[in-house]
């Protein structure tokens, strides 16, 4: 076994030991167990992310909601949009939630690089430099107890845009003027939305989702939510999201 190869395991079986309920960010989707390594040959993958998955593993354990399982990957091969040209074809790897995607391209200036497609956002760019890079800055951070990168904006999902527009109607039926809402007042709106209040849809044209499909919270969503729950937000204020069709 690789020295790699043992890093990841030893780091993987030391974060599952410490949060058996599963309660960090996406531990609850993948459990830290990886899915076994092969050999693919369908798909020419760049060298770094085919000597993992030949000698660590094809999916499961890994960033956000988890590594998405290689070999279905492989058939699920995303086009770049306009105007992206560093690379033409990607391999989706994780849903980073709310719908968007970290891809590897297979080909051009771009490849064996790691993107974020959040096409519905009009981003689509370079998130890290290679899938072990990616992979190693996610263990390290939950190992320190720290939030993964969110990469959009704050404020540019639908959640943000929702609560917001909930506010905002509280406020005028508590005729009080706009963004005034907050103490006792703010933590009695926020105590009346229950469990799965809010939907997230999928948006947009993506291979991990239809159109429409729930979706689980990104991480600048999920730290939002975490922000207000000292306010009466329950964390479990959005609807579990469907797994990716990958």
């Amino acid at each position: 076994m690789s020295e790699l190869a043992t890093t990841v395991r030893e780091a993987l079986a030391a974060l599952a030991a410490s949060d058996p309920a599963y309660k960090r960010f996406g531990a609850a989707h993948h459990r830290y167990e990886l899915a076994p390594p092969l050999e693919l040959t369908s798909v020419d993958l760049p060298d770094d992310l085919r000597a993992f998955v030949r000698d660590i593993g094809s999916g499961g354990a890994g960033p956000y909601y988890g590594w998405l399982p290689v070999e279905r990957a492989a058939n699920h091969l995303i086009e770049a949009p306009a105007p992206v040209t560093a690379w033409q074809r990607a391999l989706p790897i994780a849903h980073l939630g709310c719908g968007y995607a970290a891809l590897v391209p297979l080909d051009g200036a771009a490849r064996g690089e790691v993107w974020i497609d959040a096409r519905a956002l009009g981003l689509v760019a370079p998130i890290r430099p290679s899938f072990t890079a990616f992979y190693l800055e996610w263990i390290d951070r939950l190992a320190h107890n720290a939030w993964p990168d969110g990469f959009v904006p704050p404020g540019a999902c639908t959640l943000a845009s929702a609560l917001s527009g909930y506010l905002g109607m509280c406020e005028r039926r508590l005729e009080i003027p706009a963004g005034s809402l907050a103490g006792q007042q703010l933590r009695d709106a926020l105590a009346l939305l229950g469990p799965g209040a809010i939907e997230l849809a999928a948006e947009g044209p993506l291979a991990l989702f239809a159109p429409g499909d729930r979706v689980d919270p990104c991480i600048v969503c999920a730290r939002l939510v975490d922000s207000l729950a000292a306010e009466g937000l329950r964390r479990d204020v959005v609807a579990p999201g469907v797994r990716p069709a990958v």
